[in-house]
């Protein structure tokens, strides 16, 4: 008998890198845990000290020391081919499989959710993106282009909207609205005015401002313009689901948007719009909210990709 094979799956975010080690024939061994590896964010050398760390700590954990097959790893903001190309050199220099195989972290996720069964899935955190898989085995993307130019209903717009909506109230350019005084108190802040300082420094930043999505929750169910902000996000996440479906021209499809990310816990002034738009467009599709680990679809890719190899073998 041939001894086993074994991959790895990698899911490398802005937060945190997670890696699964396993056998080929599913069964997973080890686990481990680092710092962020989105290299746009932090440069590719300290991109792949954090996938090297997640690796070790994985083998570690499972006691592997031979030679990994295949990993597959999947990665945040790798939009173009010249990002994919980038991001696999740099991989393929820290020596964690004999074959790498560079993802979108949308694709991962897709597969931890949907196990490669036709469906759309939807990511909201801080950023946002749509994708999805037909009966033929199609794959479709959309958004996920970054919160400076896309990013609508993701936690960052959210917060950018309140901040928004409590300044302009300042010059009566926007309705009366609660987060004024809300803010105020987020920041310590004598005034809003006195509040700028924080939210323009470096320290806050996109998470910080995309923190903010749980304070417009909280108010909604007493402020018009928090509930017209929520409103809007899950009109515009439901708009990014349906391009998806559309292109994989699945209208009159049976098949399940699962959505993922904690956006999705800003409640029924989100949620209501969005199921909505998608009954309307999609009144075959279920909708579930669905809590999954996108490095278990990232994992599941390598042994997909492994047995592959061996049938072309």
């Amino acid at each position: 008998m041939k001894p086993l094979r074994y991959v790895i799956g990698i899911d490398g975010g802005a937060t945190k890198t997670v890696a699964l080690i396993g056998a080929e024939n599913g069964k997973i061994l080890g686990r481990g845990e680092s710092g962020p590896s989105n290299y746009h964010n932090i440069g590719a050398s300290a991109a792949s000290v954090a996938i090297k760390q997640a690796v070790s700590e994985a083998r570690q954990r499972a006691g592997i020391r031979k030679n990994v097959e295949v990993a597959v790893v999947a990665l945040a903001a790798v939009d173009s081919p010249r990002d994919k190309a980038t991001a696999l050199r740099f991989i393929r220099r820290i020596r964690i499989a004999r074959k790498n195989l560079v993802v979108h972290d949308s694709l991962a996720a897709l597969q931890a959710a949907r196990s490669g069964r036709p469906g759309i899935i939807v990511i909201s955190g801080t950023g946002c993106v749509a994708a999805g898989i037909n009966e033929a085995g199609r794959y479709v993307r959309a958004g996920g282009w970054g919160y400076l130019i896309d990013d609508e209903g993701s936690a960052f717009d959210i917060g950018a909207r309140a901040l928004r909506s409590a300044f302009r109230m300042l010059d009566g350019r926007s309705p009366e609205t609660k987060l004024a005084s809300a803010l105020e108190r987020r920041f310590h802040a004598r005034t809003l005015e006195d509040a700028l300082r924080e939210v323009y420094s470096a320290k806050f930043g996109v998470d910080g401002i995309a923190g903010l999505t749980p304070l417009v929750s909280k108010l909604a169910s007493s402020d018009e313009v928090c509930r017209r902000i929520l409103n809007d996000a899950g009109v515009s996440l439901a708009g990014l689901s349906c391009i998806v479906a559309k292109r994989l021209r699945m209208k009159h499809d049976t098949f399940t948007f699962s959505l993922v990310g904690g956006t999705f816990k800003a409640g029924r002034y989100l949620l209501q719009p969005f199921r909505a738009r998608i009954r309307k467009e999609y009144p075959n599709a279920r909708i579930e909210i669905v809590k999954i680990e996108p490095v278990l679809g990232a994992f599941s890719l390598a042994v997909s990709e492994v047995h592959a190899r061996k049938g072309e073998g």
